[in-house]
């Protein structure tokens, strides 16, 4: 092959040096522009995912976090209803460690009687009448009637606290003394009566019809087919003398003449 002068070899040098560059050049376009691409992928769309999945991760959180509270207000709901115990049965106490006496009316002529005595009331009458004191002496009722202007004694025992009496006369005022008389006397126990204390002063119903002067006619009512009928008071055999009081039994057999009212009514008690 000719030799090859120095121009012609300083000319091929630079054009491959300038071959090089454009090639470099065009090599650091293209790797800037895919470094760009990317960046802008990696910074739109991650972003817009990431965005968008954290968000939805939150509320998905919130949601969880609302329903888990939820669930566990319901449990604890649950439970609190579930908790709940019955309300446990109490019976009245036996006593109120009071002194007193107290009576009532059940019908006109039964009245019901309770009393107590209290505890600091029995250390007085232990320290007065001797420590054997209630071993000595046994306790009373003692009945009065004011209306009548009569009484009348009831022994009792020291199990009790409450007494039915039956009174023969009803529409009277009645009241009730609570005692104690001596089994053994003693020095300090002398007396034939102790009075421990006494009752309210009640009013027993009446079980009898007052009939005016001035009535003429008996009016009573069906009570099956709600026919009222009169009957004059002078047709009754039974009653002589206006303003008197008259027994029940005695004007409900006359007026109910075809019913057995003794099996239909307890006419010794009212409410019946």
């Amino acid at each position: 092959m000719p030799r090859r002068t120095k121009e012609q070899i300083e000319t091929e040098n630079k054009k491959e040096e300038e071959k090089n560059i454009k090639k470099s050049t065009t090599s650091t376009k293209k790797t800037t522009k895919s470094k760009e691409n990317k960046s802008k992928e990696t910074v739109k769309k991650p972003a817009k995912k990431k965005t968008t999945t954290s968000s939805t991760s939150k509320k998905k959180s919130t949601k969880k976090a609302s329903s888990s509270v939820k669930t566990t207000t319901r449990k604890k709901a649950v439970n609190k209803k579930v908790k709940i115990e019955p309300v446990e049965y109490y019976d009245l106490p036996y006593r109120y460690n009071q002194t007193v006496i107290k009576v009532l009316a059940q019908t006109p002529t039964t009245l019901f009687i309770y009393w107590d005595i209290s505890d600091n009331d029995r250390k007085k009458y232990e320290k007065k009448f001797g420590e054997s004191f209630f071993q000595n002496s046994k306790p009373v009722l003692i009945v009065y009637n004011d209306t009548l202007g009569y009484s009348f004694e009831v022994e009792i025992n020291d199990f009790a606290n409450s007494w039915y009496l039956h009174v023969a006369d009803s529409k009277c005022d009645y009241r009730i003394e609570l005692g104690r008389r001596p089994i053994v006397k003693n020095e300090k126990l002398k007396d034939d009566y102790i009075p421990i204390t006494a009752s309210n002063e009640m009013a027993a119903p009446n079980d009898r019809i007052l009939f005016n002067k001035e009535q003429k006619m008996v009016y009573y009512k069906n009570v099956k087919n709600g026919a009222i009928t009169e009957k004059p008071i002078d047709t009754l055999s039974f009653i002589t003398n206006m303003g008197k009081i008259y027994d029940i039994y005695d004007l409900y057999k006359e007026i109910y003449k075809n019913e057995d009212v003794d099996k239909i009514y307890d006419l010794s008690n009212p409410s019946s």
